[in-house]
């Protein structure tokens, strides 16, 4: 295998030496999986006491944070897509926590935003926040730094998306 290396001008070939697939324990794709499963199960008892699911969670939060939202706004924040997005939208909206509407500068946007009872929810997630926070059992320090580094490794990692813009090429007649 090769791969390249620019420098300035110059474009240098280096082999890269085969690896040995590692054991499952020295995996990095294994060890963020695992810490993911590990921080849902952890944290759905928690979220149960409130009413929702974790996806639904996120939600909350961001309208908490932001404000109203559009669909498309929420779903590039969360990083879902439409079709997992939209029925979860539909389930918080039938608990009474959320409302969809068309916006009447744009019919095409649905905006959603929070109603009374989802915003006072706010409340009773604070509390269970800072029990989960001490059922963790680990220093605020380190979960903030662990945050924090999962965080630049998302951003971080992997190549950049490049906006892209899709041409239709005409079909040839038979």
């Amino acid at each position: 295998m090769r791969y390249d290396v620019k420098r300035k001008d110059l474009a240098v070939k280096r082999a890269i030496a085969p690896v040995e697939v590692p054991t499952l324990d020295s995996h990095l794709c294994f060890a963020l999986y695992a810490a993911s499963n590990h921080m849902t199960r952890l944290f759905v008892p928690f979220l149960q006491k409130l009413g929702v699911t974790y996806p639904q969670y996120l939600v909350l939060v961001v309208l908490w944070e932001r404000g109203p939202q559009g669909v498309g706004d929420l779903a590039s924040l969360l990083r879902m897509d439409f079709g997992t997005l939209s029925p979860m939208l539909k389930r918080l909206e039938s608990k009474g926590l959320v409302t969809r509407r068309r916006q009447a500068t744009d019919e095409r946007r649905v905006l959603v935003d929070l109603t009374p009872k989802g915003v006072a929810l706010r409340k009773r997630t604070e509390q269970m926040l800072g029990e989960f926070y001490c059922f963790l059992n680990m220093p605020l320090e380190e979960l903030f730094d662990l945050k924090d580094r999962l965080r630049h490794f998302v951003d971080s990692a992997g190549p950049k998306e490049a906006k892209t813009t899709l041409v239709r090429l005409p079909t040839r007649a038979p």
